[in-house]
């Protein structure tokens, strides 16, 4: 008996070998980046403000509303300024529970990382405290739904600014899966943000002229240097991929011209303490089209693409909806858990005989308001109708049709305009931002954000 103890102590030793060359020879594979077996596929990112899916995706370091409401808004019209933390929602299809990691970079007025600034842009600005849970089991397109919020109780937010949430699969750090934006608005002085009726030149012939000129004024106290406030930019609620900037900064000039259209801007400097930046001509369009697949009673889901109307969608130039829109907003507090999945929905437009020269694509509250390839109707020439089959979450969705052209270098979408589709029409609900960037010449100089304002352009009060 005892003669057979070596014999089977080696087999043991062998064994053992084996199993943790096995386990080192997976553990190498799951790690190399042709390992794609059990990498995520973001199929969709939502960011907004503290608990309301309605608000915009602002910190306000001085909030002191309460933990239930978790905003903080304008008295004058009701606009949502900002909360206390954002929350940001990540669907994503694996085959296994996906682990996460995210970073958080601070970014200049146009979003480019102050990678240098080890000052702001610390090691330590990252979280794994990342909520991840099971689909609904009912649901085809994706598997996961990971949640956190910012700032948490692992990272504080010290400098205002634009900031990205960097999302990575933990055993693969290098690789970005999905990018979150939001701000953090430190309010140091009074603003405000004024809406006048205006008018603009088309593009397209027969479309409105209606417009507005803006004004952005602050009122910061006497520490802070006027000339250090160069920038405001002015966003649609919702589409903060959209920015209208008025800047003193000769960097952000070809972005101003790209972005402003020829929009004519004006910055005046402090007379009674007092910073003003004006744009005129910003097209008013028109109300968002809304398309309600919160029922599955009406929209069920399944493989076919469901057709939201018995009649295709037709080109606008005024008229509001007999339904309000949401703003921008995707709203899903009717979705029970059960129900909570995407649907195979079909977009159409009927060009009326009169198809568009440009590409055409649908930009909406599922999209996060970009035109993207993914998102361009092809026209039938045997129905002679623009269509789209794409698969978006259960919810109530705002949404426009836009003409662009795709860039054949960078494949960027350039040109968008909703001129010819939507128009304009000076009654359209929306609520438009205004932020307030001042050159902080301390902590390795960055942009940082000192103020914002809001106003709704059917509730304005001057």
């Amino acid at each position: 008996m005892n003669s057979s103890c070596p014999v089977k102590a080696a087999s043991m030793l062998a064994f053992l070998a084996i199993s943790l060359m096995t386990l080192t020879a997976c553990a190498a594979l799951r790690a190399s980046a042709s390992y794609t077996q059990d990498t995520p596929i973001v199929r969709g990112v939502r960011v907004y403000g503290g608990a309301n899916e309605s608000a915009p995706p602002i910190v306000l370091r001085s909030s002191n509303d309460n933990a239930s409401t978790n905003d903080d808004r304008n008295a004058s019209n009701g606009a949502i300024l900002g909360a206390s933390y954002v929350t940001v929602e990540l669907d994503v299809q694996a085959n296994f529970m996906p682990t996460f990691m995210v970073r958080f970079v601070h970014c200049d007025a146009l979003w480019r990382e102050d990678s240098q600034n080890i000052i702001i842009n610390t090691p330590l600005l990252r979280t794994t405290n990342v909520d991840v849970r099971q689909a609904s089991f009912v649901s085809k397109y994706f598997t996961h739904r990971a949640v956190f919020t910012a700032p948490n109780n692992e990272v504080q937010l010290q400098f205002s600014g634009n900031w990205k949430a960097k999302i990575y699969e933990q055993h693969d750090p290098t690789t970005v899966l999905a990018e979150a934006r939001f701000f953090v608005v430190e309010q140091v002085g009074a603003c405000a943000l004024g809406l006048i009726s205006d008018t603009y030149r088309p593009t397209i012939g027969g479309t409105s002229m209606a417009a507005y000129t803006m004004e952005a004024s602050i009122q910061a106290p006497s520490e802070y240097v006027d000339i250090n406030f160069q920038t405001v930019q002015i966003f649609r609620n919702n589409r903060w991929h959209e920015p209208r900037i008025i800047t003193q900064n000769n960097d952000l000039t070809r972005t101003e011209i790209l972005y402003n259209k020829g929009a004519a801007t004006t910055v005046l400097g402090f007379t009674t303490a007092q910073k003003r930046f004006r744009i005129a001509g910003i097209p008013a369009e028109n109300e968002y089209r809304i398309v309600d697949i919160s029922n599955p009673a009406f929209a069920p889901a399944g493989s076919a693409a469901i057709r939201l109307a018995p009649l295709a969608d037709i080109r606008r130039n005024g008229g509001v909806n007999f339904v309000p829109a949401n703003d921008g907003a995707l709203i899903t507090r009717n979705v029970t858990s059960g129900n909570d999945e995407y649907v195979f929905v079909e977009f159409i437009l009927d060009p009326e005989q009169n198809p568009t020269s440009k590409e055409l694509f649908v930009v909406g509250s599922f999209n996060n308001w970009q035109a993207q390839a993914a998102w361009k109707l092809e026209y039938d020439t045997t129905t002679r109708l623009y269509r789209l089959k794409q698969w978006i979450r259960r919810g109530r969705h705002n949404y426009l049709y836009a003409t662009g052209r795709t860039n054949p270098t960078t494949k960027a979408i350039e040109e968008v305009s909703f001129e010819e589709c939507e128009g304009n029409v000076l009654s359209a609900n929306h609520t438009f931002y205004a932020l307030y960037y001042y050159q902080n010449p301390n902590n390795g100089r960055y942009d940082a954000l000192y103020g914002v304002s809001a106003i709704n352009a059917s509730r304005r009060t001057r």
